[in-house]
């Protein structure tokens, strides 16, 4: 919520005269006093109960801080062979003993994203969808997993229409699921191991249960109607106190679920896509309404391609997936603040950082408007864009368009004329192999367990990445229409802000795997840890724990989280930003550097996720 300053005009500054004589007077005057009293107390009410609501939230909220926050209790871990970051410590160990057996690096990746399934429920699983990079060293060759949920055959531009609301949750906002079938399709080019080896963790997990972990207890307070749905009330609700379990409850996940599980190790990952697992999904979709069918299931393929690759300066090589990713606004992002020359002085003292964050809000704010011209590169020839965006002279051209005294708040400025339906949820994973292969992967339902329900046989909960789309007619708070380019379309696969990303260096290896969760923040927040940790020289612990800002042209203010200082604030808010704290955990990152001497990993606090790791 935004508090708007007012102007209040006190009655006794009117200089207006009112003549009145005579018994009328006297009356007046006791009707005027009598008003005077009742608004007075009224007022005197108002102020005081206003004053303690606002003593409240101060106390809620803190004030910006003076001081930069001491680091967070979050673990640097440094390994000599490989290491495994996940949203759930459970997950990365399931990853690393994979590694152990010589599974391959997307093996690890496959094994923790069913862990992950479980233990991160209220952000990703089976009923949603990922991106993912991998790059293989022996090759020196990177490529894109696309296994973003899609639009049933029947969705229309303007289905929603008069009715958005009917995006976000029940049977319309859910898309065709990719998950699993991009898991399928990524294990079958470059695993190893067994399939049903990489399922078997989870299905431990499903025998022993887990405890409910702060990300997952947080996610069900969001999303209080999934106590409405048999399976997940069963899990998560005490019936007894008429609450939800609190974190550390141990539970276990439903037996409908389970039993998808042992299907999917037994018959691979095609048989939730046209096999008998199929015919019980589509039974359950059917049941409460879905537009989803069995044609559409049987289409659904997870697309391998190459990634963006963008060599950059100092001889390292950036991958990332193609739109509907946004790892090309990433890459812009990068592009247009690379010739600032950015390095440890430029945050030297608070002057530097203001001048500093200054300019990297104003990237942003260009980078977001070009997202809104992004969308399904099967729907949209966007090459030459993207070409365009990526290449040394754009960055310039921006960059010379920069004020560093002051910023704009007209959205036309950066070139937007248009905005993208935000979007939310997510898990992230990131991997080193002992071979020296990576994988980043990014994976969500959208937002806090997707559509709010799960299916009756199967147990999966369904995404509801309809939402993400753009819907014509709808014109936002600023004024801005919809973006075309992300318009709805059967089989059309809506834009994302996930941006999985591998750096790998000039001799060949990965040298940065990195991607975050946290919905329309995941791109700000990978491009600056990644500006922290390569331009500032900053350890991987220092540049995930940093306090963050983030800007994505609309809303037209700045969102920062608690521990940016005072001074940097007031700074920013000098140069015109409007700044506004935000109140969730924001983003969390899941980053692995790598140099001469080790593998330096850091799993961000604000989750509680872990690494584990080879020496």
């Amino acid at each position: 919520m935004t508090i708007h300053s007012m102007t209040v005009t006190d009655a006794r500054e009117s200089t207006k005269k009112h003549c009145f004589s005579g018994p009328y007077k006297l009356k007046t005057k006791i009707v005027i006093s009598a008003l005077a009293v009742l608004v007075f107390i009224s007022a005197l009410s108002g102020y005081l109960i206003g004053s303690a609501d606002y003593a409240s939230r101060r106390t809620a909220e803190p004030p910006d801080p003076i001081e930069p926050r001491k680091p967070s209790a979050s673990r640097l871990h440094v390994f000599q062979r490989a290491a495994v970051c996940t949203d759930a410590p459970q997950c990365s160990q399931i990853g690393r003993e994979i590694l152990l057996k010589n599974g391959s690096a997307v093996d690890a990746a496959v094994a923790a994203m069913f862990c992950n399934g479980l233990l991160n429920q209220q952000s990703m699983g089976l009923g949603g969808g990922f991106f993912m990079t991998v790059y293989l060293k022996d090759e020196e060759k990177a490529y894109t997993v696309n296994a973003r949920e899609m639009a049933p055959a029947a969705a229309t531009f303007d289905m929603f229409s008069g009715n958005w609301d009917k995006s976000s949750k029940g049977p319309l906002s859910m898309g065709v699921p990719g998950e699993l079938r991009g898991m399928w399709a990524a294990h079958k080019r470059w695993g190893k191991l067994p399939w049903d080896s990489l399922i078997a963790p989870s299905l431990e997990l499903c025998k022993t249960g887990f405890p409910i972990s702060k990300a997952m207890y947080d996610g069900l307070i969001f999303a209080s109607s999934i106590k409405n749905d048999p399976h997940l009330r069963k899990m998560y609700y005490n019936t007894a106190k008429g609450d939800f379990h609190k974190a550390g409850t141990m539970v276990k996940p439903s037996e409908a679920l389970c039993n998808t599980f042992r299907r999917i190790a037994e018959n691979g990952g095609d048989d939730l896509y046209n096999g008998t697992l199929a015919a019980d999904f589509l039974d359950d979709l059917e049941r409460v309404g879905s537009i989803i069918t069995a044609d559409d299931l049987s289409q659904y393929h997870a697309k391998i391609t190459d990634p963006i690759a963008v060599p950059l300066s100092n001889g390292d090589t950036f991958y990332s997936v193609p739109p509907p990713s946004s790892g090309a606004i990433l890459v812009n992002i990068l592009n247009i603040l690379s010739g600032y020359n950015f390095n440890a002085s430029s945050i030297n003292s608070t002057e530097d950082k203001i001048l500093t964050y200054h300019r990297i809000i104003e990237a942003f704010k260009y980078a977001y408007a070009t997202r809104t011209k992004l969308g399904d590169m099967d729907f949209l020839d966007l090459s030459e864009l993207i070409r365009n965006v990526t290449t040394p002279e754009y960055g310039n051209e921006v960059r010379l368009r920069i004020n560093d005294t002051v910023t704009s708040n007209d959205t036309s400025t950066y070139g937007a004329d248009t905005y993208n339906q935000p979007d939310a949820g997510t898990a992230h994973i990131s991997i080193i192999a002992g071979n020296g292969d990576a994988v980043s992967v990014t994976s969500s339902i959208n937002f806090y367990y997707g559509a709010g329900f799960s299916t009756l046989k199967t147990g999966i909960v369904m995404n509801n990445v309809m939402d993400d789309f753009s819907s014509p007619g709808i014109t936002n708070l600023f004024g801005l229409k919809p973006s075309s380019a992300n318009f709805i379309a059967p089989h059309k696969r809506p834009m994302s802000s996930m941006s999985p990303s591998i750096i790998v260096d000039r001799n060949g290896n990965a040298k940065l795997v990195i991607g975050s969760s946290g919905g329309t923040k995941i791109t700000t927040s990978v491009a600056l840890v990644t500006i922290r940790k390569l331009w500032f020289d900053q350890s991987i612990k220092e540049a995930v724990d940093e306090p963050r800002i983030h800007h994505q042209i609309t809303p037209m203010h700045v969102e920062y989280e608690f521990g940016v200082i005072d001074d940097i604030v007031q700074g920013l808010r000098a140069k015109g930003h409007g700044m506004v704290r935000y109140r969730t955990r924001g983003s969390i990152i899941c980053a692995l550097f790598r140099n001469k001497t080790g593998i330096y990993a850091n799993a961000d606090f604000r989750k509680g996720g872990d690494v584990a790791g080879m020496d």
